[in-house]
């Protein structure tokens, strides 16, 4: 893969989060990142700044001290001296030792503190003047010990000659000089570090406030957008609430005018077979009992004239009694009249009993009181279910044993049907078998469920829902 595919594969990987994300929240904290990220280095930059900027401050400060303590040393020495030679008392001897030795310590310091990397003023010119003022105070030392020597060999004139001589007080007059320079210097560049100082803080202080502004402008601006968002999904979320309740209306009123048209459909099923059950029996069965008793009257007519006629006309008339007889069994099929004669669970309950019967089953029978009213439409539905999975049983299954339960819970009517028969291979038969398949068709066109176990040689069991009542 080269650069320019995995450039291409990174972007869309970018854009992929963007709109995941919400590109201008996206935004907004990254420019937030960046700009934190960034203040932190330049405050440590300028903290780092105002560090070394006390550093020296010290620094000179303590310079400033040092070249103090040398002049008021220096002045000590210079009083203890003329003080020995006007009174001669020994005490200031010890007085003028202490003092050039405090003055060489605070030299030695001065001379450390200018010659130390730490020092912002370093300069050949202000070493040089370190290096004179030890020199003078190292000439007043000399000095004081000549004074002395002439004194103790009592030479008090020559003393005296030796404090007054100009060379000293040139030499002092240089010292105090080169001094009040290196102080006034030090004065000024205290002065600039003070400047400079306040103005790293100035800028220090106005970077972070600013920073923090900015940072709580991208705040309010990233809790701006999130309102924003949050109302928009908000928004969304309510229309999809409103949609989904319309749609979820739409469906059931949907469901509902589906399940009634099935009942409808199935109500004008039932009505069409009632008919023609009808017909059957008052047309058919007026026309075929009209011709049996013909028939009747022509075998006693030539009972004794015409033996093989009448032979014939009895074969004849037992083929009748048989179309008779498969007429009833038409009719009855195409609507059960015992249902309107004696009423829905008696006729559901004789027709259960008459196939025990008929097929000597070992029957388990559960029926709910007969006071329960159903519809006629599901009344009709029921007992075309247990009439159809019976019949299964009683063609196919080889059963012994039959069990029907119909248990009425709720608004639901729970029917179970299983016998011990040898079964079926469900997957191969009952795509392909009519009566299994109008079970189903029937209960789930009112919304009713419909659960069929069976495997060869285990038997066979079916369990329907049917609702009483349409929602």
């Amino acid at each position: 893969m080269n650069i320019k595919a995995i450039a291409n594969n990174i972007n869309a990987w970018g854009e992929g989060i963007v709109r995941r994300l919400g590109g201008r929240v996206l935004a907004i904290l990254f420019a937030s990142m960046i700009l934190a990220l960034i203040s932190v280095m330049f405050t440590d930059a300028w903290l780092v700044e105002l560090e070394q900027q006390n550093a020296q401050l010290s620094q000179v400060q303590r310079n400033i001290n040092g070249l103090q303590e040398l002049r008021t040393s220096l002045n000590l020495a210079e009083s203890a001296q003329r003080g020995y030679l006007l009174s001669q008392r020994k005490e200031l001897v010890e007085t003028f030792n202490q003092a050039i030795e405090e003055s060489r310590r605070h030299i030695r310091k001065i001379e450390g503190l200018f010659t130390s990397q730490s020092v912002a003023m370093r300069d050949k010119q202000e070493q040089g003047w370190v290096i004179a003022l030890s020199a003078i105070l190292e000439a007043k030392n000399v000095e004081m010990k000549m004074a002395i020597s002439l004194l103790q060999a009592g030479k008090v004139d020559e003393a005296m000659q030796v404090v007054k001589l100009d060379q000293g007080m040139i030499e002092m007059a240089r010292f105090m000089q080169y001094s009040q320079t290196l102080l006034d210097q030090q004065y000024e560049a205290r002065e600039k570090l003070v400047i400079k100082r306040e103005q790293t803080i100035v800028i220090t202080r106005i970077a972070l406030v600013g920073t923090a502004l900015i940072l709580l402008l991208l705040v309010i601006l990233v809790i701006r957008q999130l309102v924003q968002e949050m109302n928009s999904r908000d928004h969304l979320r309510q229309q999809l609430i409103r949609d989904c309740a319309a749609y979820e209306e739409r469906i059931s009123s949907n469901s509902h005018m589906m399940k009634t048209l099935a009942l409808d459909y199935q109500s004008d099923v039932e009505r069409a077979r009632q008919k023609l059950a009808r017909d059957l029996h008052d047309e058919l069965g007026s026309i075929l009992t009209a011709t049996k008793m013909d028939i009747s009257w022509t075998i006693r007519r030539v009972k004794d004239s015409a033996p093989d006629v009448v032979e014939k006309l009895e074969k004849t008339m037992r083929y009748l009694n048989q179309g008779i007889q498969f007429k009833r069994q038409v009719v009855q099929n195409l609507h059960p009249s015992i249902i309107t004669t004696i009423g829905f669970w008696p006729a559901l309950k004789s027709l259960i009993e008459d196939m025990a019967e008929r097929n000597d089953w070992e029957l388990d029978i559960i029926l709910p009181d007969g006071q329960m009213q159903l519809p006629e439409t599901l009344g009709l539905i029921a007992y075309r279910v247990v009439q159809e999975s019976l019949n299964n049983a009683s063609k196919y299954a080889y059963a012994t044993k039959v069990s029907v339960h119909m248990v009425d819970e709720l608004d639901y009517l729970k029917l179970e049907i299983e016998d011990n028969g040898v079964g079926v291979d469900l997957a191969k038969t009952v795509a392909s078998t009519h009566g299994l398949s109008g079970i189903r068709n029937r209960i789930m066109a009112i919304g009713g469920r419909v659960d069929i176990t069976s495997a060869p040689n285990q038997g066979f069991h079916l369990l329907a829902i049917i609702p009483t009542k349409l929602s």
